[in-house]
This record gives structure tokens, sequence and C-alpha cells, in this order.
């Protein structure tokens, strides 16, 4: 057979064979999945297996929980910062901040007396105790008495006449009443209560007066910065003079 035959016979054989397609481009349009379903008609769809209200119901829980997020968010953002627990804020807008006045201990409505009254009754109360000690040392001294006031003799006379002072003090506490320079001043002595002393309230009050003149005159002082204008023996008893009734 001749090469032209041979050649012939090739051509013939390769177009009676079906030719084959040419696998489609990546990226194309129509393009088909790498793995299809065998058997398509097996799937179920998720309507068909809920109901209408279960359905709703489903989105309505996804709904709260949607915004239940958003409100943490919200709160987590809108928190203020932190501080001290009685820190001020300072007022850069106009707004100022509405501060709670610190709690009293007292109950009653009866007014704490103005400082200028109490010193004016224990101003009284001290010349009636040093009118007698004056005069106990002017007879002293008429009769020919030597004062000496040497370190074994000064610590008698402190002790002379502080004792007028507190037997002062204590015969009115044995008493219940009040003494006369606060009656001449127009005070009385309450308790927090508003109700009169207690006789425990009176010789408390009594023994913190005497706490009050030891420390320095501090306890008296306090009465200056405390918020109810008390001293340490009102605030250890209890008890504050007020304006009586008659005055």
């Amino acid at each position: 057979m001749s090469k032209d035959a041979t050649a012939r016979v090739h051509e013939l054989d390769a177009l009676a064979q079906p030719s084959k397609a040419a696998p489609p481009e990546a990226g194309k349009a129509g393009q088909q999945a790498l793995f299809q379903n065998p058997n398509p008609s097996r799937l179920v769809a998720f309507e068909s297996l809920t109901s209408p209200e279960e359905r709703e119901s489903i989105r309505a829980r996804a709904a709260s929980q949607e915004m239940g997020k958003r409100a943490k968010v919200e709160a987590r953002r809108a928190r203020p910062a932190r501080g001290s627990a009685g820190q001020q804020r300072l007022d850069f807008f106009g707004q100022e901040e509405i501060l709670t006045p610190p709690q009293s201990n007292i109950i009653c409505d009866a007014p704490v007396a103005p400082i200028a009254l109490r010193v004016e009754a224990a101003l009284i109360d001290g010349l009636i105790t040093l009118l007698p000690a004056l005069a106990g040392l002017a007879l002293f001294l008429y009769e020919g008495g030597h004062l000496s006031f040497n370190k074994h003799v000064l610590p008698f006379w402190m002790a002379a006449f502080l004792t007028v002072p507190v037997l002062y003090k204590l015969l009115w506490t044995i008493a219940g009443r009040d003494s006369i320079g606060m009656s001449f001043a127009g005070l009385r002595l309450v308790d927090f209560d508003g109700h009169p002393p207690s006789s425990e309230r009176r010789y408390q009050r009594m023994f913190g007066s005497f706490l009050s003149v030891l420390a320095a005159g501090t306890g008296l002082i306090w009465a200056l910065v405390d918020e109810d204008a008390l001293t340490w023996h009102d605030h250890i008893s209890g008890t504050f003079p007020t304006l009586s009734a008659d005055s």
C-alpha cells in the first residue's frame, strides 16, 4: 500500500470516531458543581419539617437574642468611669450634682442651742464655782495665811480649785436638774429623742465633759467643726442643750 493510501485510511478512521468534548474553563458562568447530588429527590426542605407557628417562634427568639446582645453592648458603652464612692464630679455642663447631706444623729426636731448661749451658760456656772473659791482664799489671807507655790504645795492648790467645779457638776447630776447657768441662759438638756435625759445619761455627760476639758479642750472645740455643733460629751452621752420652752 502506498503512503498516500495509508494516510487516507488514518484520516477516515479519525473522522469515524466521536469527538471528545473539551472540559469547561474554570470561572465561567454555568459551571457545574464538583459533587452533584445523585438523588436530589431525597432532600427535604426545612419548611416542610416545621409549622408556621414554630418558624415564627424561632425567628422571635433569634430577634430577642439579637436585641439582648445590642442592649448589653450599649450598657457597657454607657457605663460611667469608676471612681471613689463619695467623689464629686466636676460641673462642666452647668448641671450641678445634688449632694445628700450627712445623716444627723439627732432624731427629734429640737434645735441645738447656739454656741454663744452655751458659752454664756458655762461662764455663769464657772463664776458660781469661782466665787466661793475666791471667798475662801480671801478669808485664808485675812486670817494671816501665807501662800506658797512650790512644787510640793502646788498640786494641792490645783486639787482644791478643781474640787469645787467637780462637786458643783456632781450636785446637779445627782439632782437630775439643769444647772443655774443653763437655766439663766434659757437652755435645757434633752437627749437625741427630745426627751429629758435619764440619770445614766447625765452621769455620762458629766464624765464626758471632764474628758473634753482634759484633752486640751479639744472636745469643746469640736463643736465648731461638728455637723450638728455638738461637743464630745454631747456625743458620748447622747444629749445636747436646746432652747427651753420659756425662752
